[in-house]
């Protein structure tokens, strides 16, 4: 082999950055630092749909963090259980008014920044549990959403959405390979993994708490193990979404032997319905101002937010909710 001029064409490096790149850089790095002076100090994959919020107010999803936030002020500050963690931005910007956090997330990619987060923004005592809740013990795949981790699924036949739910869920069109990828995960018996968590939390003397649900389709199957698991000297409130306009929560509702309730997060904004982005503006400039409130759940109609109260068996007694809700 020709070696010769090898050590000069090494050595011949040249690269060249212009007016357009150096200036350039200083500017949009100025502009960034003045967009994220009040951003969360947390650690978050870039580009990713739940990051850019939070890197520039501090804060994903303000509402729902603000009715945890509630919740907790309210009785229910023994322990907070998130369920589909994903990177820990729920249980790092709320965790700190309970008295303990448990995290269950299932995407190993996301455990390794959940453990980081954690670590930066926890001061109380906190579990990371790295696995799916599910019906049995097993190993499956889950599917993530490229641009958005945090909708990530498992496409098997105990999620209740559709294809058509789980995509437009993300914005898609259509339920398409390319879209997504897929990583390996563990799934563990939700009741029994539920019940060791009630065991140690009763142990402690902690029984009034606060569970996010956030598992893109596999709410009836954590809703059957929380029902399972509960103890009946224990109270909870679930914060959960729902994407499916015919769940059947009042199915869900009944696992739990009468001690449940269901509520609906309403949002009244100063806008009308398929108004355009400008319209949207125009109404917040004119009546600033969007309120949520805590309101009853009707059959048929849980497509949003939804909070289910479960009382412990000694305390059936109407909670006070409505009207309390937190407030965007």
């Amino acid at each position: 082999m020709n070696r010769v001029g090898s050590a000069e064409r090494m050595l011949a490096f040249r690269h060249e950055e212009g007016f357009a790149e150096l200036a350039g850089f200083g500017l949009k790095a100025w502009i960034f630092d003045r967009l994220t002076r009040n951003g969360s100090r947390l650690f978050f994959r870039g580009r990713d749909t739940i990051s850019v919020r939070a890197q520039i107010t501090g804060e994903w999803e303000p509402t729902l963090t603000a009715l945890i936030r509630h919740f907790a002020r309210s009785g229910h500050g023994d322990f907070l259980l998130d369920v589909g963690a994903n990177i820990g931005l729920v249980s790092c910007q709320c965790g700190n008014a309970f008295g303990a956090v448990h995290m269950f997330e299932p995407n190993p990619l996301c455990c390794h920044l959940i453990a980081v987060n954690a670590a930066l923004a926890l001061t109380v005592p906190y579990t990371l549990h790295p696995f799916g809740i599910g019906d049995g013990d097993k190993t499956g795949e889950l599917t993530v959403p490229r641009h958005n981790w945090g909708g990530a699924f498992v496409d098997d036949t105990d999620n209740s959405y559709s294809k058509t739910i789980l995509a437009a869920k993300d914005g898609f069109s259509s339920y398409a390979a390319e879209n997504y990828f897929k990583v390996g995960i563990e799934i563990r018996d939700g009741a029994a993994a539920f019940g060791a968590v009630f065991a140690d939390l009763l142990a402690a003397g902690r029984t009034h708490g606060v569970v996010k649900i956030d598992v893109e389709g596999y709410e009836p199957v954590v809703l059957e193990a929380l029902a399972r698991a509960l103890p009946p000297e224990m109270s909870v409130v679930v914060a959960m979404e729902c994407w499916d306009k015919d769940f059947a929560m009042e199915a869900a509702l009944d696992r739990f032997g009468g001690r449940a309730r269901g509520y609906k997060l309403d949002r009244r904004v100063p806008w009308k319905p398929g108004a355009s982005r400008w319209e949207k503006a125009l109404a917040l400039l004119l009546r600033p101002r969007v309120s949520t409130r805590i309101v009853p759940g009707r059959p048929g109609e849980w497509l949003g937010d939804v909070v289910l109260v479960v009382e412990a068996q000694t305390s059936v007694a109407e909670t006070p909710l409505v009207g309390a809700g937190g407030s965007a």
